[in-house]
């Protein structure tokens, strides 16, 4: 088994590696590749990914903090700080009992929480008065902000946050369908001019390839472009198939055959009305000859993913002319409105204007900066903030059936627990506030017995501060945005009740609601600064009180005291920041009063709740490792040959 003095010591010493790059008042890392060039950085991945770590375990928490952040584009530096805080308060007990506890707090504990404690203090980015469709544009410039202070300096972050906002705006991508195109295209959709100030950077509408035209014919106005995968010139031979020449004379005429084939091909395009050609593969020089005596523009070897970009953009499949005819008509040709070159300091581009056939709206981003590291730095930054308002319009969804277990017997630890089993992520949760019910969300309710719910029943009818759950709003409910199961008619937000009895509906405490409980609604945002941890602390610390096994509520007390590690650091430069933050944050929800809100910007709480998660999880690897090998050669496999007639 791993030792845990040793894990501690592992992680306190990467949480110390990356604790001064944390929040606004972060420094930067000054990263050297092994090629020279430099890099300054406050990028969590980059830094965790340049300290050549040996240990394997190191290396195990380094790789999970990266994959969170590559999951969910935010949270490295987070993710590491919470795990060295959680490793390092568990000092009494036995690892493999607190690895066994873990699953069922976050079952029994992390959930509630966050569903019940955490709901009423969430707003919405989602416009107030729908769906979350949407994201609002004074929502989405918070996010962007607050994200972007983490990772680059004040005086680059409000022009990288407006150029964030242009993109998304003039791009569509305040919806899900755009914004998924946005991130996984974000490499082909921008590109870097170094020598120039930042201010010089611009969106512009269309593609930019990163090639110069082959062949350039100018042509206005809208004109149609086809996309090709393989060369237009045909050839003598192919695999498996034998070409016999066994002339000059039969050489050149088969030659001639291909000029007069290439020929008749770019003929048809240009009575098809198509003008420009885009090429995933080199032309021949015969397709280059005839394309300029025919006004062809050509464009080409154009990489995989621009090739793929187009056809998702366009929404065309690479044109090929059929078997021995060219005559038929050109069905996979894209709408161009514009197609000219580009000089981008030294580099030459191709800018092309597409008509787009979905919800993205083509358009990219130019970034300027004095050398290429600043401009990798911005584009990772974007990338990364791109990706954290993708998971915005993501909500975690809870069955009944996961309430159904017993709180005396010790079914919930070290029972094979999975939170994929009982945890639903629900992607593009647009319809909040639905009734329907799922047949299988049906069963998991009728089979849940009376008894095994109220085992585990909590007391709603009391809150942490002592009030309540039927008594009237505090002053912070009028600033909601929140589309809730358990809204009334006049907007008022009540806490989700606890499925009891049998039936699709329940009864509780007299609030009749519908079986499934969210955890999340999609668009879930607080402020920055800490919020996240101080509210879930002060929830964990309440429903531990009323799980009645030692070790769940040891375990709530370790994670809640390691959450307060997080705005320990951001406040840590502040004399007394950190005290007079927690302190009056608290007081506030013990009197049911607004929090005392100080930062502009906000965060996902989706992100927040999956970084919690993610610790737990990849503690809960670290305390059941029983083994270390070391293996200097790649694995081999090993085949047994032997039968049961050889013994």
């Amino acid at each position: 088994m791993a030792s845990r003095p040793g894990l501690q010591q592992e992680a306190a010493a990467l949480a110390g590696a990356v604790r001064g790059a944390l929040g606004p008042r972060g420094g930067r890392a000054l990263l050297v590749r092994p090629d020279g060039r430099a890099l300054l950085t406050r990028d969590g991945r980059r830094l965790l990914e340049a300290l050549g770590l040996q240990p394997p375990t190191a290396r195990v928490m380094a790789a999970c903090a990266c994959r969170h952040q590559s999951a969910t584009g935010d949270g490295a530096k987070t993710f590491v700080l919470l795990l060295a805080a959680v490793l390092g308060a568990m000092r009494e007990g036995s690892p493999r009992r607190a690895a066994r506890a873990l699953p069922a707090f976050e079952r029994r504990v992390l959930e509630r929480a966050v569903a019940r404690g955490l709901r009423p203090h969430l707003r919405s980015a989602f416009p107030a008065g729908g769906p979350g469709a949407e994201l609002e544009a004074a929502a989405l410039e918070a996010l962007l902000e607050a994200y972007l202070q983490g990772r680059l300096g004040p005086g680059e972050r409000r022009a990288v946050t407006l150029l964030g906002c242009e993109l998304c705006a003039r791009c569509g991508a305040r919806r899900p369908p755009a914004l998924r195109l946005l991130c996984g295209r974000f490499a082909q959709l921008h590109a870097a001019a170094a020598g120039l100030p930042l201010a010089r950077s611009r969106v512009l509408p269309g593609v930019l390839l990163r090639r110069d035209f082959a062949a350039y014919c100018p042509a206005g106005g809208r004109l149609r472009a086809v996309l090709v995968t393989r060369c237009l010139r045909p050839v003598l031979t192919g695999p498996g198939v034998e070409c016999a020449v066994r002339s000059e004379r039969q050489h050149r005429a088969a030659l001639r055959w291909c000029g007069g084939r290439t020929e008749a091909v770019m003929e048809h395009l240009r009575s098809g009305g198509v003008r420009l050609l885009l090429s995933g593969v080199k032309q021949h020089e015969e397709v280059i000859f005839y394309a300029k005596l025919h006004g062809v523009s050509v464009v080409e070897c154009l990489s995989s993913e621009e090739v793929a970009l187009i056809s998702e953009i366009a929404g065309i499949s690479p044109y090929d002319p059929a078997g021995d005819s060219v005559q038929g008509e050109i069905a996979e040709a894209a709408v161009v409105t514009f197609c000219q070159p580009l000089l981008l300091g030294s580099q030459r581009y191709v800018h092309i204007g597409f008509s787009s056939a979905g919800a993205f709206q083509p358009h990219c981003l130019v970034l300027c900066a004095p050398v290429d590291a600043i401009n990798e730095q911005h584009a990772a930054a974007l990338h990364g903030a791109f990706t954290m308002l993708l998971q915005l319009f993501r909500a975690v969804d809870q069955e009944c059936g996961a309430e159904g277990e017993s709180q005396n017997g010790a079914s919930g630890v070290g029972s094979g627990y999975s939170p994929a089993t009982e945890t639903r992520v629900v992607t593009e949760s647009i319809a909040c506030g639905s009734s329907q019910v799922s047949e299988h969300q049906l069963g998991a309710c009728r089979g849940e017995t009376a008894a095994q719910s109220s085992d585990l029943a909590l007391q709603e009818s009391e809150r942490p501060d002592g009030t309540p759950p039927a008594s009237a709003p505090g002053p912070h409910s009028k600033e909601l945005s929140v589309c809730t199961d358990g809204a009334d008619s006049a907007g008022t937000h009540k806490l989700p009740a606890l499925c009891v009895g049998k039936g699709p509906e329940k009864a509780v405490y007299g609030v009749t609601q519908s079986c499934p409980s969210s955890i999340l609604e999609a668009g879930s945002v607080l402020p920055v600064g800490g919020y996240f941890e101080i509210l879930l602390h002060y929830y964990i610390q309440h429903y531990a009180k009323q799980v009645q096994q030692s070790a769940v509520t040891a375990i709530s007390n370790v994670v809640a005291d390691a959450l307060l590690s997080i705005p320990k650091a951001l406040y840590g430069t502040e004399r007394n920041g950190f005290t007079k933050f927690y302190l009056e944050t608290t007081e506030a929800l013990r009197k049911n009063q607004p929090l005392p809100v100080n930062e502009k910007g906000l965060e996902s709480v989706y992100c927040k709740y999956q970084l919690v998660t993610s610790v737990l999880h990849c503690v809960t690897e670290l305390l059941n490792i029983d083994l270390i090998i070391g293996v200097k050669r790649p694995l081999q496999k090993i085949e047994d040959k032997d039968s049961d007639d050889d013994f």
